[in-house]
């Protein structure tokens, strides 16, 4: 059973605090207007009133036995009674029937029945093709009830009915691999179970191990496991159409299972599900590590290559600084010279003062 903290399901707490009393149990003259008109006696109205408050907090009615007696009171307080007497659990089913009635009149909301659960049930078999947590799947039917105004039925009942449905996408998905994989493709992945006779392991915990980080070092590691990997099978083709979410769930289930849990599998279409979907899993990470390592050398290689750029300004900005130098004593001679003789003879000249052509080439 999925744990109900995990969830979106409402449900009460031990006690509120003053500031959560006033935001969630807070009477309108709306609510005291409904409560008049359907009740008469000072007990009936409270229940009346606690039913129409629990409704609106929380999408469904809690048993009245579960309710803290300071919210009891909260609520008491603004019908006029001081010392309120709570029936809990023993009010008449009969009155308690007719208030719930009511109260989903005023609201304008439904009691969950056949409808509802159709609603449920075909919202749960869409999202259960992307979601594999129970959780989340009920969490989606929480939100499907409370958005069309429905009332949510006992957590209970919402818990079995995923699972069910959450079980029969799953093995809608095991026979579809199944009818996909060939003898040939079942035989390989049976072996992958099978200890080797010059090994000390099996093959399935090859699969789950890796060579450490992908570093310089381990390279040759990760590209020899890559190709091991790519001979095994091209799991791609098996696994078409099927959610990302769901494999990367049917991956971590298979990497949490040792050899012997794999064997006690009795559906051999949920076996090569995992199988495949652990082997498409670490394919994918062996490139990922391949190309990650490869972009750290790329980074480093930039780093290195702009830090030799910047020695190389630094050791020839002073010859650049000379020549701009030059070129600036070059123009203004050119602009008051106008012979073409006397011109050259003055550049060169220049030049000399410099160390000569040889010395500013660099030569």
């Amino acid at each position: 059973m999925t744990a109900i903290d995990r969830t979106a399901y409402p449900r009460l707490v031990l006690r509120l605090n003053h500031e959560e009393l006033g935001a969630r149990y807070t009477l309108t003259e709306t609510d005291r207007d409904f409560v008049c008109a359907n009740t008469r006696g000072e007990v009936g109205s409270l229940v009346l009133a606690m039913l129409l408050k629990t409704r609106q907090d929380f999408g469904c009615f809690p048993a009245l036995g579960e309710m803290h007696l300071d919210t009891v009171a909260h609520l008491a307080s603004q019908l006029g009674s001081r010392s309120p007497t709570w029936p809990g659990n023993s009010h008449g089913s009969t009155s308690l029937y007719r208030y719930q009635a009511a109260v989903r009149a005023h609201l304008s909301v439904t009691p969950y029945g056949d409808v509802a659960e159709e609603l449920v049930t075909k919202t749960t078999l869409e999202a259960a093709e992307a979601m594999s947590d129970p959780a989340d799947l009920i969490n989606r039917a929480v939100e499907t009830l409370q958005v069309a105004s429905i009332d949510l039925p006992a957590f209970s009942t919402l818990d079995r009915l995923v699972n069910r449905l959450r079980t029969e996408v799953h093995e809608r998905i095991y026979l579809q691999v199944a009818m996909r994989v060939t003898p040939e493709q079942m035989a390989v992945l049976d072996t992958l179970l099978v200890k080797p006779a010059n090994s000390t392991t099996t093959t399935f915990n090859r699969l789950k191990q890796t060579p450490g980080p992908a570093t310089p070092a381990t390279i040759r590691l990760w590209v020899e496991r890559l190709d091991w990997l790519v001979e095994l099978i091209d799991p791609d083709p098996l696994l078409e159409g099927i959610a990302y979410t769901k494999l990367r769930q049917f991956a971590a289930e298979a990497a949490a299972l040792d050899v012997g849990d794999l064997r006690d599998i009795s559906q051999p279409g949920k076996l090569y599900t995992l199988l495949l979907a652990l082997l498409r899993q670490a394919r994918m990470r062996c490139r990922d590590e391949l190309v990650q390592m490869l972009l750290r050398r790329v980074r480093k290689t930039q780093v290195s290559a702009k830090e030799q750029l910047a020695v190389l300004h630094d050791k020839h900005r002073g010859t650049e600084e000379s020549l701009i130098g030059i070129l600036g004593r070059v123009l203004q001679t050119a602009q008051s010279e106008t012979d073409d003789d006397a011109f050259g003879r003055q550049v060169r000249q220049i030049l000399s003062e410099q160390g000569g052509v040889e010395a500013l080439s660099g030569k």
